[in-house]
This record gives C-alpha cells, sequence and structure tokens, in this order.
C-alpha cells in the first residue's frame, strides 16, 4: 500500500542546458509538438515512395507512446502502448495498453481503435498466437486471450515467469515468430533471467535471445552473446535469422553464434569484443557484424518482400533508426561466403522533425510498410532525470510508405480459412504473408494439418521454380506441429539447393531426439559442398554428445573456410570440449 507516500519531488529540467547531452550531439526534439499533418510535410523519401497517417493521438488518444506493433490474420493493425514510461510511480494506475487498429474502407487510415487491454505495465514486445496474444509484462509474459468474440480480453495468463525487471529499457522485445514455430523474444544487459519450464530452469545473463515453443512448453536460450540491448530479430524467406543490437547500432547473422553454450558462459564477440562496457563476461574472440555500423541506435528490422516495392528493393534490409539519423536505413544484402554482406544505400525514410522516433516496422498485408512512431522531444533515460516534467505521454504515430504508381498487394484472406487453402497460400511470395498464414496453420488441429500437408506436398509440381522453398514450407508446417517425418526430412535434406539443405539441418537439430539414427543424416552435411549448409551442421554438431560427433565436425576443414565456418567449428569444439 503507497497511499502514505510523500509527494514527489519535481526534478530542474535539464531539457535544453548545458549539461543537456541531447542538446550537444544534436539529438533534441521540440517540445512544440506538431500536429501530425504538419508533420509529414518534414519526411523526405528515397526516389519513388510517398508517406501517409495511419493513425495518431489526435485521433485516437489512446495511442500514446506506441512502441510495438503487429498484423493478426484478419489484418488489422495491434500496437501496444506505455505512457507510464520510463517508470511506473506509487499511487497512479499501471493502465498500459494494447490496441487494434483497423482500416475499414481501405484508405490507409486507421477508421476505428479498440483497447483489447489495459492495466498493462510497459509492453515493450508482444506477438499473436494460438488464439490469443503473448505480452511482455516483466518479470512475467502473459497470454492474453478473448473468449467471447468482443475484442476485449477475457482472460490473462502468466504464461512464463521470472525474467529480469533491472532495466526496463533493455526488457523483453522483438517478439518473432520462427518459421519453426518457436517464438523468439529478446532482452538486453544488466539482467539475469531465470525461468522454469516443464524441462527444468533456463538462465540468461547479460543479454541474448530466448526461443519458446508454446506446443511443447520448452524454453531454449537461442543466442548468448555479449549484447547490449538487441531490439531487432528478423528471418529471411530461407528460415536464416539476423539480429540487431540497439544500442551500438550492431547487426548480425544468427546462426553462428546460435549453438550451445552453457550458463554463465556466452559466444565471444559483441559489444564486449569492441570494448564498449554494457556488462556481462569478457570471452576472447570476436564475431563480425554483416553490415558496417555508421550510426546508432537501432530499433526493428524488416527485409523488403512486397510486389508493391519495386524489384531492385527486394531483399534489402531495413532498420531504423531512433536518435542518430531518426530514419529507416535501407540495404542491400549479398550472400558471401557461408554468410552474408550488407551495403548502406540511400534511407528510405528520413524527417526533419526531431521529434519522429521509429521504433518499430513491418510490412503489412497490403505490402506496404508500416512504422511506429514513438514521437517524443526527449529520447533515452540516462539523458534526462526518470521523472523529468518535459518527458511526454499522449503522442504517438503509425505511418505508411507505399510506392507510387504500384499497386498494393491485395490482401488475401487468411482467417477461418480452410487448411488447403491457407497451404496453397505457403506460395504467396510476400514473406509476411506466409508468416501470417504459419500462424493461422498452427492454430489448427494437428492431425488434420500434418495430413492436408502430407497430400500437399505430395502434389506439388517438381518443376516450379520454387519447388525447393515450396518443400521446405511443408518441412516447416511439420516442426510446427511435432509432427516428425524422417522422409521428408531427408529430402530437404539431399535437395538441390542448398537454401534448403541449410534449413533442412536447422530443423535436425531440433529433432535429434525425435528421428532414428541422426548422426548418419547430419554427417553429410558436414561435408556439404556449400558452406552455408556446413555451418548450419557446425552449429548442430554442438548439441548432439561429444563421442558422436567431435571428429566429425573436424571433416569441416577439409575444406575452404571462412570466418563464420571458423567460429562456427571453434565455438562447437569449444561447447563439446566443455561436456
Amino acid at each position: 500500500d503507497d497511499s502514505n507516500t510523500l509527494p514527489f519531488i519535481i526534478p530542474k529540467t535539464n531539457v535544453g542546458g548545458e549539461n543537456d547531452p541531447n542538446v550537444k550531439a544534436g539529438k533534441l526534439g521540440s517540445l512544440e509538438y506538431r500536429p501530425a499533418a504538419e508533420q509529414q510535410k518534414f519526411f523526405k523519401l528515397a526516389d519513388g515512395y510517398e508517406i501517409n497517417l495511419v493513425a495518431s493521438e489526435e485521433d485516437f488518444p489512446e495511442l500514446a507512446n506506441p512502441v510495438a506493433m503487429n498484423f493478426d490474420n484478419q489484418g488489422r493493425l495491434w500496437v501496444s502502448t506505455m505512457p507510464s514510461y520510463p517508470q511506473w510511480q506509487p499511487k497512479s494506475k499501471m493502465d498500459d495498453k494494447l490496441l487494434i487498429l483497423e482500416d475499414k474502407n481501405g484508405d490507409g487510415r486507421a477508421d476505428e481503435c479498440k483497447v483489447f487491454a489495459g492495466g498493462l505495465h510497459q509492453p515493450t514486445g508482444f506477438e499473436l498466437g494460438n488464439g490469443g496474444v503473448y505480452v511482455a509484462m516483466q518479470p512475467d509474459i502473459l497470454f492474453l486471450k478473448d473468449t467471447d468474440g468482443d475484442d476485449r480480453e477475457d482472460v490473462r495468463i502468466r504464461q512464463l515467469v521470472g525474467f529480469d525487471t533491472a532495466d526496463s529499457h533493455h526488457g523483453l522485445a522483438a517478439f518473432e515468430w520462427g518459421p519453426d514455430g518457436g517464438l523468439y523474444f529478446q532482452e538486453g544487459t544488466f539482467k539475469q533471467s531465470q525461468v522454469e519450464s516443464p524441462y527444468g530452469l533456463n538462465r540468461l545473463g547479460d543479454a541474448g535471445v530466448w526461443r519458446y515453443d508454446p506446443r511443447t512448453a520448452k524454453m531454449d536460450v537461442h543466442v548468448s552473446l555479449s549484447f547490449a540491448n538487441p531490439w531487432g530479430h528478423v528471418f529471411d524467406r530461407w528460415g536464416q535469422n539476423f539480429i540487431a543490437d540497439a544500442s551500438p547500432g550492431f547487426n548480425y547473422w544468427a546462426t553462428p553464434i546460435s549453438g550451445a553454450v552453457r550458463h554463465p558462459d556466452k559466444h565471444p564477440g559483441g559489444c564486449r569484443d569492441a570494448n564498449l562496457d554494457f556488462g556481462g563476461p569478457k570471452v576472447k574472440g570476436d564475431y563480425p557484424t554483416f553490415i558496417v555500423k555508421r550510426t546508432r541506435p537501432s530499433s526493428g528490422c524488416e527485409f523488403v518482400s512486397s510486389r508493391h516495392f519495386p524489384a531492385d528493393a527486394q531483399g534489402n534490409f531495413l532498420q531504423n533508426n531512433v536518435i542518430g539519423d531518426r530514419a529507416v536505413l535501407q540495404h542491400t544484402v549479398r550472400e558471401d561466403g557461408s554468410g552474408f554482406v550488407g551495403e548502406e544505400i540511400t534511407p528510405l525514410v528520413s524527417c526533419d522533425d526531431g521529434n519522429f522516433r521509429p521504433v518499430d516496422l513491418q510490412f503489412g498485408p497490403d505490402g506496404a510498410l508500416y512504422i511506429v512512431d514513438w514521437h517524443n522531444a526527449l529520447i533515452g533515460h540516462l539523458q534526462h532525470n526518470l521523472r523529468e516534467p518535459h518527458r511526454d505521454h499522449s503522442h504517438g504515430r503509425i505511418w505508411r510508405v507505399t510506392h507510387k504508381g504500384s499497386p498494393l498487394v491485395k490482401p488475401p484472406k487468411i482467417a477461418g480459412e480452410p487448411i488447403e487453402r491457407l497451404l496453397d497460400l505457403l506460395k504467396e511470395p510476400e514473406d509476411r504473408t506466409r508468416y501470417r498464414v504459419r500462424r493461422e496453420l498452427a492454430e489448427r488441429d494437428s492431425e488434420q494439418v500434418v495430413a492436408a500437408t502430407r497430400k500437399w506436398v505430395a502434389s506439388l509440381d517438381q518443376n516450379n521454380d520454387n519447388f525447393e522453398l515450396y518443400r521446405l514450407e511443408a518441412l516447416w508446417v511439420h516442426q510446427t506441429h511435432n509432427a516428425v517425418d524422417e522422409a521428408l526430412l531427408s529430402t530437404v535434406l539431399n535437395s538441390e539447393d542448398y537454401h534448403a539443405r541449410a534449413a533442412a539441418t536447422r530443423v535436425l537439430s531440433y529433432w535429434r531426439d525425435q528421428v532414428k539414427n541422426p548422426v548418419a543424416l547430419l554427417k553429410p552435411r558436414i561435408n556439404d559442398p556449400h558452406p552455408r549448409v556446413r555451418v548450419e551442421a557446425l552449429r548442430a554438431c554442438s548439441f548432439f554428445p561429444a563421442e558422436e560427433v567431435q571428429e566429425a565436425a573436424l571433416d569441416a576443414l577439409n575444406y575452404d573456410t571462412d570466418t563464420y565456418v571458423e567460429y562456427t567449428l571453434d565455438e562447437t569444439m569449444r561447447a563439446l570440449d566443455a561436456q
């Protein structure tokens, strides 16, 4: 009971003063907030693009301090808000929200806003799934569900507990379904989390990436690296994942750093290697970023995959910058040896209004890019007092980027569609369409989905240019439903396309205790002609008993190596030696 708490001391503001670090760095916005229509005039876009307002606090006062978004399978935009930032104060009501915004007439502007859930506290990340929504509310991840169809939560379950609450800025974020059916989310440094599952206690210290399987309730640490504050995670169409570390602005290919490592050990590399002391143990060695860092910090990332965007933009890596540039940065990405190399090109979006703070982005069902604008003059928690009186608790905007003259993508109907129709939608070119289709399939009866998937994959045209990708999608459907199919796994492991072989090797690493002879399936991939597959195979070896794979892993040295192959081999041997 905080009813007898003394009145709070209102600190003297440092905004705009000599000791305001944001002024010195040119990062301070304006305390005079422009209307959204005026702000729109200050945007600068790459040639051929335009931007429009989807929603703002002017239309919907509930849209205050938006921080994360996702689209549901009906095409509606969900947004979490946290006006309680930077901290809840005693005697005040915890009332951060989860909103549903809907564009009813297809003009790109939200017509309706519903409050799905209130009474939340700093929901830094969330994702829809399993008929409800998983929401970060440290020290928990909640599962909220509407049971009567009124778009309001009726059920609130503490699904996962034990996450550290030491720093809200480093809280659980970047929720993302993997194509494998796992729910991935991240937390930053200075935190020591201990999460129970039916399989035992899971620990993560000083930043990393978690993976949760809702079907089995299994929790794992997917990546333990000396990140500062990872706040972006995205998978490409072949299941390779990439992680953006906000504070330093570093970006990593995740596969080589996702092998086995025992707490409190971490994979070498990250901020500590760059002499940025964000906590955590220092491990000898380094790990490269796949993009040369120019500015910081970042907040969300996405790959361009939309027929609405031009052909030369497809596959580009987009990343929000929330302070240094206040922009959506853009990078071309090419494959290089086993890994990837990104090169920065003209930003997709920038804004001369200093209050533009892009904190999340995602392609919508219409193929346009949606951006969450935190919209605040002040940014960061170290630069100003937590109770700085000029902190804004009322503004927030959502923007949409489209390509001039290009037709929008017609959003396919997903929610409630027959399983056979959903499987055909796995052929859609847009990554985010297939993402939402997988999410819908994950909620259906497993026996029916698996039976239909086997018929579907048997009917695929082997002469289709995308046959290997479609067959891989079928394998991922099986993995999501925890339905092991060794025959399908074997065929994808021997695919003509190395992208598919690499992805299937990742599946094998998760099915290692469920297939009859996993080592026999793994060894040929260690000797695969493509180094990407060899990296996946070496990563997989780290989870096997040393006596079964240690000698075989050394076969990778019979081929040309690169930085990623050598790193993964070294880390796998270190893990096997530690058994």
